[in-house]
């Protein structure tokens, strides 16, 4: 008895081997950290508190790469068909079109290829392209949609000014309004701009991308389109665009199979392909290609499956962890602490 609550000898040295493997990476950390701040003080960099606000968003543009897109044919001409009436007696004053589907599923490009297509070119007298995004700031989308009517931006700052303006911009005109990519739900906020946009001429249309079908109902959607994911073959198309763009015959055909494995990963997600795509891009062995296909963060996937867009967030994750170290680092000390470095982003 009395020995079974003895430590033995190979026990207490297990544990000195773990504390001393502890000890060296904390003072590899250490060591690292102190390396961080030294490049931080020889390039200027400045760490000042931040708040999600402040933090930069992409904003899109009307512009898009034909030669890019793969898989949304089908999905442009029903786009297109209710942007363009079957005949004069059938349209309607102002119809709003949603179209609603997860993030990086492809939304804005849709929007891109019916906007840019001939016959809706032909069809509406004046076209605006509106990236909404959040917060949803009416007096910006006035001014936005004013600049793109008058070609300069009003000297206005109050609401009150814009609006009967952007009315009076518009009165009796057959006009295409794109709002991209749409977050709030607050009604509200809407209604303040929809009676501006009530005086143009019939057969009007309002084309507005949104991740939420609630958005979409407060809009006063008279045709959502729901947008699926792609085909496992569209997928591939797009990674292999870019991952391949100008490589030699012989990287292509040396690559393709792990290419495609890494594609499939993608679940119908055009971002998702193109983002791992541009990874790949500077990789040039096939072990560093089988060192993504076979990455352990592709079991997240399995860990939470109620969020969709977990689907997404795996190849940005890739791509996020092939950053080097030194950025890595910042970046994490940024997600934990609040921490915004000026002049970078990360």
């Amino acid at each position: 008895m009395r020995c079974s609550f003895m430590r033995s000898p190979c026990f207490c040295l297990n544990q000195g081997v773990r504390r001393r493997d502890i000890a060296l990476k904390i003072k590899a950390v250490s060591e690292k950290l102190d390396e961080i701040v030294k490049e931080k003080a020889r390039h200027g960099l400045q760490i000042n508190r931040a708040t999600d606000h402040e933090l930069p968003r992409l904003t899109s543009t009307s512009l898009v790469d034909d030669s890019s897109v793969c898989g949304r044919d089908d999905e442009k001409k029903i786009v297109v068909s209710k942007l363009l009436p079957e005949s004069s007696q059938g349209a309607r004053d102002v119809d709003v079109i949603s179209l609603v589907g997860l993030g990086g599923i492809g939304k804005t490009t849709l929007a891109q290829l019916a906007f840019n297509d001939a016959e809706v070119t032909d069809h509406f007298e004046k076209k605006i392209w509106v990236c909404v995004s959040e917060p949803f700031d009416e007096v910006r989308i006035a001014k936005a949609i004013l600049e793109q009517l008058e070609g300069s931006t009003p000297n206005l700052v109050e609401l009150q000014s814009l609006l009967p303006r952007v009315s009076q911009s518009i009165n009796g005109k057959r006009v295409l309004l794109v709002l991209d990519d749409v977050w709030t739900e607050d009604h509200r906020q809407w209604e303040q701009l929809k009676p501006s946009l009530a005086s143009c001429a019939r057969g009007s249309r309002i084309l507005v991308t949104t991740r939420k079908g609630a958005v979409a109902a407060m809009m006063g959607t008279d045709h959502q389109i729901n947008i699926e994911t792609l085909s496992d073959d569209a997928c591939r198309s797009i990674f292999n665009h870019v991952a391949f763009y100008k490589r030699s015959k012989e990287e292509h055909e040396r690559l393709t199979d792990i290419g495609n494995k890494i594609a499939n990963k993608c679940k119908g997600l055009p971002l998702a392909a193109k983002v791992l795509g541009g990874l790949m891009q500077s990789k040039r062995t096939r072990e560093e290609w089988e060192n993504v296909l076979s990455s352990e963060l592709w079991r997240l996937d399995e860990v939470d499956k109620d969020q969709v867009e977990r689907k997404l967030f795996l190849p940005l994750l890739l791509s996020y962890y092939d950053l080097p170290s030194v950025w890595m680092t910042i970046t994490l000390e940024k997600k934990q602490w609040g921490l915004q470095l000026k002049g970078f982003v990360i």
